[in-house]
């Protein structure tokens, strides 16, 4: 019997104990307790203690007299509603949205989370950052940059981008894009034969290469420590999202020192970014003395030098050539992890669709034959490539995305409350399809019901790129260059699976967070 001496020390198996006595049948209770395993005593007395602090926090919520959401049925113990998710999402949000409306709760990991869909879901996606925060509590970046290097990310980067990557400059980018194109099957694809084993990592290389030239100079566009750390911060910050999502927030700080750190790609930045920034500013201060136009190319990065910012007492001040390359990591996830992406889906979707294969293979031939380049009046014209990047763009929306944390107490319009520290998860799949199911196998894949609807503008019914004053600045330069990339690739190489197997254009993690396929590619080169 030690073991269950070991078990009462234990501070909340003792707490569930304590409370068991109080009840009336306590001493049937204390029978049954001394006849139990030692496996069945572990189990209820962690299944109570999971109980009893779900209980606490529920009365901590209604004692802060919050009108909430309503809380989904069917929880089930420990796992709370994450099963459904995993075995059958789409079905299972469709008959949440149905029976609960635009906006309830869900017991998901371990924790209470707010799901919305409809007007709810766009008010959340459309909310201010300091009342519904994406940077906290989900990616984390405020772990991974001090707070003015984030502040130049959340509030400067976004302005930069409209002034820097707008659609009406799109035209000016393609040479530089084209160079990143070809650098990228120079170093990624040399061979007549190339076995792609890991494509998630191919795809984030083929665009760091592709972007690099573009978003901070041709200075930069053979430089493999940049491109390597463009491409590698990006796979560094992913991979540690799944694991604050399960770790308690207090532990964070303990775990930090062994997750995937920035240290090395803000060292690169500061190596090779920082003295380039120095020579443009002292050329920009020559050609201002002289009363001469600078003559520097227009790029995300010369955005960030020109920028100039007000401190307290309103005088300008420009930030240091440490801060902007720091902050270039943040243009870096930007740029590459929605682009290789998307990128990628669009592969597997020809792939998986030799029908779609054929129809896009057609338009390449009749709108730009021949090996030459294609031109932004070309892409223009090719309506079969935009209505096929639009659908992929909202079959590529997570079931569940955008998870924002309330800074505080949150009212939406509808009258439901969420408390501080909440996170609130967008449908996003519902917003794009109207429900969950609707074309979500392979065949369902229909471009044609784009009905030529630009691939770059947003609608209710396509939000990939967010709503309102969020949504995504660099979407015309992102859509460019995957459209670029497939003409270019499609054009050069012929393109199947290592198996020869039609593969599963996504697939998902957790039932909800869509992620690459990672079926093995063979790249032929054509002759």
């Amino acid at each position: 019997m030690d073991y269950l001496n070991k078990l009462q020390s234990n501070t909340p198996i003792q707490n569930a104990i304590q409370l068991i006595k109080q009840l009336p049948v306590s001493h049937r209770l204390t029978d049954m307790y001394k006849r139990s395993t030692k496996n069945e005593l572990m189990l209820v007395g962690a299944a109570t203690f999971i109980t009893l602090y779900n209980l606490s926090a529920y009365i901590k919520a209604q004692r802060q007299k919050l009108h909430l959401p309503p809380t989904v049925p069917f929880s089930l113990p420990l796992f709370g509603h994450t099963l459904y998710l995993m075995a059958m999402p789409n079905k299972f949000l469709d008959w949440c949205n149905q029976k609960y409306g635009e906006i309830y709760n869900l017991d998901v990991n371990g924790k209470t989370v707010t799901v919305t869909n409809g007007k709810s879901a766009e008010e959340a996606m459309k909310a201010d950052q300091d009342d519904l925060s994406l940077e906290h509590d989900l990616l984390h970046l405020d772990y991974v940059f001090d707070a003015d290097i984030m502040d130049i990310g959340i509030r400067v980067n976004p302005v930069v981008a409209k002034f820097a990557i707008p659609n009406a400059k799109m035209p000016q980018y393609v040479p530089g894009i084209q160079r990143g194109l070809e650098n990228a099957v120079d170093e990624l694809l040399k061979q007549d034969i190339n076995h792609i084993q890991e494509p998630s990592l191919f795809f984030q290389n083929f665009v760091a290469y592709m972007s690099v030239p573009s978003l901070v100079g041709d200075e930069f566009g053979l430089n493999k420590e940049v491109i390597q750390s463009f491409a590698g911060f990006t796979g560094d910050v992913i991979k540690n999202v799944a694991l604050f999502m399960i770790v308690p927030k207090f532990l964070h700080k303990l775990i930090l020192p062994y997750v995937q750190s920035a240290k090395k790609h803000q060292d690169v930045m500061a190596k090779h970014i920082a003295p380039v920034i120095i020579q443009r500013r002292e050329k920009m201060r020559l050609a201002e003395e002289a009363g001469e136009a600078h003559g520097m190319e227009e790029n995300f990065l010369q955005g960030l030098v020109e920028y100039t910012d007000t401190d307290e007492n309103g005088n300008p001040v420009h930030f240091n050539e440490i801060e902007l390359a720091h902050a270039v990591l943040m243009v870096a996830f930007a740029s590459v992890h929605t682009t290789s992406m998307n990128l990628s889906f669009s592969l597997y979707w020809l792939l998986a669709r030799p029908d779609l294969m054929a129809r896009l293979l057609q338009e390449i031939e009749e709108v730009c034959p021949g090996s030459a380049p294609i031109t932004h009046a070309e892409l223009g014209q090719m309506k079969f490539l935009n209505n096929f990047m639009r659908e992929v763009l909202r079959q590529g929306s997570d079931c569940l995305a955008n998870g924002k944390k309330a800074m505080h107490d949150y009212t939406f319009a509808n009258g439901y409350q969420v408390p501080k520290g909440r996170i609130v998860e967008s449908s996003l799949r519902q917003l794009n399809f109207g429900n969950n199911v609707i074309r979500s196998e392979v065949d369902d894949m229909d471009p044609d019901m784009s009905l030529n609807k630009i691939s770059t503008t947003p609608a209710r019914d396509f939000v990939s790129f967010g709503m309102g004053k969020h949504l995504c600045p660099g979407r015309f330069f992102a859509v460019q260059e995957i459209q670029m990339s497939l003409v270019y690739l499609l054009k050069n190489f012929e393109i199947k699976t290592a198996n020869g197997k039609r593969p599963e254009p996504i697939t998902h993690i957790a039932g909800t967070i869509v992620t690459n396929c990672e079926e093995p590619l063979v790249f032929i080169a054509k002759k």
